[in-house]
This record gives structure tokens, sequence and C-alpha cells, in this order.
């Protein structure tokens, strides 16, 4: 009878013990289901600063922001960042940091957990080539997350300045935190450092109809290592910037336009010369998008290695100088 009475305790204490651990377990899911639903509100609706978006839980765990290079104090990288159909570049140095764009407003918080957990506390420059909304649609956020010391715009005439949210939003986040503007100046250098330098390209001209043209053209040089970054320009632009006789001569060139077949002309790739050439565009667009054209001017002119971020993900070109070394979040991926 003791037995009977013991083995009936035994069961009772052991369903109990299974449905406070199965409470257990339901309130914890609960709670990640909670926690998670508010985050994607918040990421799409409320955007409280202090909440951490999916990106920054994604880069805690250990994924995203591939690959992962930090340089070395005497190396510069290069981050190609993967936005879909836009574009977005960071350069990261010892003493300096400057992001190119930031592609739209849905990919924003992706730039943001890629800046975060690539260490970078505060950016030097940011370049805003062009207000299209794949190049600046998020630069708001990105301003209002970062201690940002100067931003760089393009002129632009006033009957062409854009009416859209935006832009008018980015401007206001400039103006209520008082970061101090620069418009681009074409042949301006900034000296980064002894073996950094950003030289402002174009726009030369304030004559032009189309926003593409008025893209920041920027030329970033560490050691004997050079990068052009050309925004969304196209052969017009490319044609002034060659009858000003500017130096274009780069070792990798951020393909303008995504790779359209009205930008990167044979006369423009040949002053360029470059050896590496990214193109950062979506798997999947309605443009068509890098057209086959590019790609065999980019041949004849001896190009010998292309990428783009539909294929290859995340590109990272890290510079000693003298040397370059790229990796691919794909390739990362992959070996992994």
């Amino acid at each position: 009878m003791a037995k009977t009475r013991k083995a009936r305790t035994y069961r009772k204490r052991k369903r109990s013990a299974k449905r406070v651990l199965n409470n257990i377990l339901s309130a914890v899911l609960l709670i990640i289901l909670t926690a998670a639903l508010f985050v994607f509100i918040n990421e799409r609706f409320i955007k409280w600063d202090f909440v951490p978006t999916s990106a920054d839980i994604v880069h805690f765990f250990g994924g995203g922001g591939k690959p992962y290079v930090k340089p070395l104090d005497s190396e510069a990288a290069v981050y190609f960042l993967d936005v879909g159909q836009g574009d977005c570049e960071l350069i990261r140095t010892k003493n300096c940091n400057i992001l190119i764009d930031c592609g739209d407003d849905e990919r924003v918080d992706e730039v943001v957990g890629f800046i975060n957990y690539s260490g970078v506390e505060k950016l030097d420059y940011v370049i805003a080539t062009h207000p299209h909304s794949d190049h600046i649609g998020g630069m708001y956020r990105i301003l209002e997350k970062f201690d940002v010391g100067t931003v760089i715009l393009p002129a632009l005439p006033e009957g062409i300045v854009p009416e859209i949210v935006f832009y008018r939003k980015m401007l206001n986040v400039i103006d209520k935190k008082g970061i101090n503007i620069e418009y681009a100046e074409a042949g301006k250098k900034y000296e980064l450092s002894e073996k950094n330098t950003l030289e402002i390209i174009a726009p030369l001209y304030d004559h032009y109809d189309d926003l593409n043209n008025f893209s920041i053209t920027a030329r970033y040089t560490h050691g004997d290592n050079s990068f052009l970054f050309t925004g969304d320009i196209e052969s017009l632009a490319e044609l002034d910037i060659l009858d000003n006789g500017l130096d274009v001569r780069a070792d990798v060139l951020k393909i303008a336009h995504h790779g359209s077949a009205g930008s990167s002309s044979k006369a423009f790739l040949d002053k360029v010369k470059p050896q590496i050439a990214v193109i950062e565009v979506a798997e999947v667009n309605d443009y068509g998008h890098p057209r086959a054209e590019v790609f065999e001017r980019l041949g004849q002119v001896g190009c010998k290695e292309i990428y783009t971020t539909a294929a290859d993900g995340n590109v990272v070109i890290v510079s000693d100088g003298a040397f370059l070394k790229v990796k691919t979040e794909t390739a990362e991926i992959a070996a992994a």
C-alpha cells in the first residue's frame, strides 16, 4: 500500500514538474514572439533608436555583416555593401571612416548593423552622392544614429532640387544635429592622413537635366592603391570629366548606375583602366542591370576581376598601400 502511494505521489510530482516546464517554455516562446513582433513594428513604423534592430540581433548571435574584415593599422578596407538595387560603400582606416550612400530606407537597418559591428564609432565623412532613394533613401536614419563629422552633398540648382520626403528628412537631421555641410567642389582634396587622400572629381557643372549627372564622383587613394566611386553618373558627365583632364585612374572602380549601358563608356573606362570592378545591383530588377555591354567594355580595357553584390553579396577590398585583397560574402559563407 505504501509503495502504491509513493508511486502515485511520484507520478503527480512528475506531471507537476512537466506542467511547470511546459509553462516556462510557453512563457519564453511568448516573450520571444512578442519581442520579435515589437522589433518588426519598431523597424517599420515607430523607429525608436534605443530598440535593437533585427540586424543588431543577427549580428549579436554571430550572423550577418560578412565578410568579417578589420583592417590593420597600416591598411584600408573598402566595403561595398549589398543593399539590393542601390549603392553603399564604407571606407575604413585607422584614423578615418567614410560612408558613401546607404541604399534605400528599407535596407538601412542592415547598413546600421554592419557599421555598428564593424567597430566604427564615428563617421568622419558622409557622402550623399545624389538625392535618389536607392542611394540616400535611408541617410536621415544613418545621420540620426551615428556621430558624423561632415556631410558632403552635390550643389544642386534650385530648379532640380527634389521635393521628396527622404531628402527633406536628411536635411532636417543635418540641421537639427548641427552637422557640418560641405558642397562638393571638383578638385578639392581631403588629406585624411599621410597615406590617405580623398579627392572630389565631379560634378563639374550645374547645367545637367538628369540628377544622375550631379552624382558626386570621388577618388580615394591609399598609398599606391586607388578607388573611384562614381554614383550614377551617365556618359555626359563622364565626358565632362575627361574633357577637363582629371585624373581618374583607379585600381578599383565602383561601376556607375548599377551597370547601366548609358554609363561606363569605353572612353571613360580607357582612362580609369580598372583592374577590379564592383557593380552594386539587385539580383532581380526592372532595368536589366547590369548590362552585357558594360562587361564587354570592361573586358576590352583589361579589367581582370568583376564582382556584383547580386552574386557575391558584400564585397570588401583591403589595401596595404601596394597590394589588394578581395573577400566576398558568398565565398566566406561557402567556406564556412
